[in-house]
């Protein structure tokens, strides 16, 4: 997908309320699509921890080809922690490359910072900000 973010919308879907990994914290996780007309051009999910202000709250962006056909190296993953001074993108934990690796491409800053990928990330962001009344 290459865009800078105009013609997408987002469509808001689930809201999942779970805990951390520790069971200490609730967490609610919502889903949305990224959508350019009829065409899906990625989704998102995004992660609060409640009463954790070190928590960071975690966004992930999928953009790439999701249908069955496509095979990893046609679909990416992104993480993003919205701090009080912005946005910042993170590194995937290695258990999570390995669980990752036969479904998408788990991409670290260090592969999206500098290249024509990054406005595009940022801008989806954006727009996802801007348009999912839950967030």
């Amino acid at each position: 997908m290459y865009s800078d973010g105009s013609d997408v919308t987002v469509r808001e879907r689930e809201v999942e309320h779970t805990t951390s990994k520790d069971g200490a914290s609730p967490v609610t996780v919502v889903t949305g699509y990224f959508d350019v007309g009829e065409m899906s051009a990625g989704w998102y999910t995004v992660a609060v921890t409640h009463g954790r202000p070190d928590h960071l709250p975690l966004v992930r962006i999928f953009i790439g080809d999701w249908s069955e056909s496509a095979g990893p190296d046609e679909r990416w993953g992104l993480r993003i922690g919205i701090a009080p001074n912005g946005p910042s993108l993170l590194d995937w934990p290695e258990d999570d490359r390995a669980e990752a690796a036969p479904i998408f491409t788990p991409l670290n800053p260090a592969q999206v910072l500098g290249t024509p990928t990054e406005p595009q990330i940022f801008a989806l962001l954006d727009k996802m900000l801007a348009e999912d009344s839950r967030l």
